[in-house]
């Protein structure tokens, strides 16, 4: 049975760092993917213009365009509701009303989104806001639930500690190529999130299971 994947991430590029390579798979499978970014990611830096966020929303679309395979069913693509670095601020009922209206719009089987012990407090609220809004009371989709890691903000955290893995070594470069649409984003060695480091972690939670690369998650439900 093909399955309908819903990402929600905090900022434009989460989905790409956290699980770029499982959402090409699940496009390599034939199953539908939609992303939701609930955040820009950059406007809390200041001097940001309404120019760089477009930019940023455009290497969003991209980067998405290319983990789903290019095709048109895979185009439910959202950028920012909500402001930068401020999710805090916001009452979780609005972030939680926001998902639900994506979920009942796409109804997706499987859900990936941020873990619990993030260190960048949207990161936090979206994991929050997620578990309420894809709670499972009758007639939810939702069958699967898991919570990536985002390299630097997810491991300068409280811990992530994981119990399932997604082999990735037929979209490892599927998940590079888009990392490449943030280049603003990457950073020069031994920073986490250096192209370099991308594939040493996926090669350090890959030999934890016996696999050339791999990305982690922790289950947060599964219902068969």
């Amino acid at each position: 049975m093909k399955e309908k994947i819903l990402c929600i991430s905090a900022h434009p590029d989460d989905e790409t760092f956290g699980c770029g390579g499982t959402l090409a798979r699940h496009a390599n499978d034939g199953d539908s993917i939609g992303v939701i970014a609930m955040a820009d990611g950059i406007a809390s830096r200041g001097g940001v213009t309404a120019a760089n966020i477009e930019k940023r929303h455009g290497a969003f679309r991209r980067a998405c365009a290319t983990l789903g395979g290019r095709r048109e069913e895979n185009n439910y693509v959202f950028p920012h509701q909500f402001a930068d670095n401020m999710m805090d601020n916001v009452a979780l009922i609005e972030a939680v009303r926001y998902i639900e209206r994506h979920v009942a719009a796409f109804k997706p089987t499987i859900v990936y989104t941020h873990g619990q012990g993030d260190l960048n407090v949207d990161h936090r609220i979206v994991h929050e806001a997620v578990n309420v809004a894809c709670r499972p009371q009758p007639g939810c989709t939702v069958r699967s639930l898991y919570y990536f890691e985002v390299p630097c903000s997810t491991r300068w955290g409280t811990g992530f500690e994981p119990n399932h893995y997604v082999d990735i070594e037929s979209t490892l470069e599927t998940k590079a190529l888009a990392c490449h649409e943030y280049a603003d984003e990457l950073r020069p060695p031994p920073h986490p999130r250096s192209l370099e480091n991308i594939y040493t972690l996926a090669q350090m939670r890959g030999a934890s299971v016996s696999m050339k690369v791999a990305e982690a998650f922790i289950v947060g439900r599964t219902i068969r």
